[in-house]
């Protein structure tokens, strides 16, 4: 018990979390890189919904994460965004937060190409900024539940008009614009490729692979082999291939080794706690517990229950 610390006491804990520094400045000065995180909870979020329809026998689902894994791959497209702008505005004596941070994503994208011309003139003539600002419209009609009712027409993406009723497609629409606008400004940085690493493995191997190779490796594979598994199709286009990308050290904007990335490789001495290393499965006790508690046989399906006394309801609906 000697040892028994608050968990507040570990959201600073900078271990692993990888930041954009300005050698001019060094470490000190970095910009977090917090797309990489978001992304890998997305990709993560994004499997479990595929994993949904693939299991499920009775009814088609939706995914059960599909708004989740949806502000996921926003989050991580905002903060994409926002990290190039933060170190060119580093770099440029400019300030972001005044001066770009209250900017819709679209104009925040545009303040991009106009700095970046080559990755700008290519990324905009492919429509890109359309396809972004209807992911953000998307986004905020899912985050603040502003429909009553009215479809919403999307016309250069393939996202639901009601955007509450998400699925899998919606999920892999985000994904996918989150995938294009990273391809076309990966490589931005000199000497550096920006794509989002994801970490897979198991627990006695931990690999980092790249966002794109995974999509196409696993997540597209996954998703296409779980629709035909059902006899399901989709009309969005799954293929990423046709997306801009310059080739490595194109953009000279940056000099090579002006920006380098930097992430803590051992724990802080505050931040080091001997966890128990039993093996446990706390919840899903809990869980089976509370199931078994119900008293409820096999085959009982109950609907949602949302009125104080069925009885009363219904004998005033008979009267009026």
């Amino acid at each position: 018990m000697g040892n028994t610390k608050n968990l507040e006491d570990f959201r600073l804990n900078k271990y692993l979390a990888p930041h954009l520094a300005w050698q001019k400045y060094g470490p000190d000065k970095a910009v977090e890189m917090s797309y990489s995180i978001y992304a890998i909870h997305a990709f993560y979020s994004t499997m479990e919904d595929i994993k949904d329809l693939e299991q499920q026998d009775t009814f088609v689902n939706n995914g059960r994460r599909s708004n989740v894994s949806i502000a996921l791959w926003f989050l991580a497209l905002e903060s994409f965004i926002n990290c190039i702008c933060k170190i060119i505005c580093l770099r440029q004596n400019q300030n972001f937060t005044k001066e770009l941070s209250t900017k819709s994503i679209g104009k925040r994208l545009g303040f991009l190409f106009d700095i970046l011309e080559v990755e700008g003139e290519a990324m905009r003539k492919s429509g890109l900024i359309a396809r972004v600002n209807e992911f953000v419209r998307f986004r905020n009609e899912i985050f603040h539940d502003r429909n009553i009712g009215e479809e919403i027409h999307f016309h250069k993406t393939n996202f639901s008009p009601r955007p509450f009723f998400s699925n899998q497609v919606d999920v892999f629409q985000s994904l996918l614009i989150f995938i294009e606008v990273s391809y076309g400004l990966r490589f931005v940085i000199n000497g550096l490729d920006l794509m989002a690493n994801v970490s897979i493995g198991k627990s006695e191997l931990l690999i980092f692979e790249k966002l794109d190779k995974l999509y196409n490796s696993f997540l597209k594979t996954f998703f296409k082999r779980v629709l035909e598994k059902h006899e399901l199709t989709t009309s969005l286009n799954l293929n990423i291939e046709d997306y801009y990308q310059p080739v490595p050290y194109s953009n000279t904007f940056f000099e090579i080794g002006e920006v380098l990335p930097v992430f803590q490789r051992q724990q802080q001495s505050d931040f080091i706690h001997p966890l128990n290393k039993e093996k446990t499965a706390i919840g899903a006790g809990l869980y089976a517990g509370i199931i078994e508690a119900s008293g409820k046989t096999n085959g009982h399906y109950d609907s949602m229950n949302f009125m104080l006394d069925w009885p009363k309801m219904y004998s005033k609906s008979k009267i009026s």
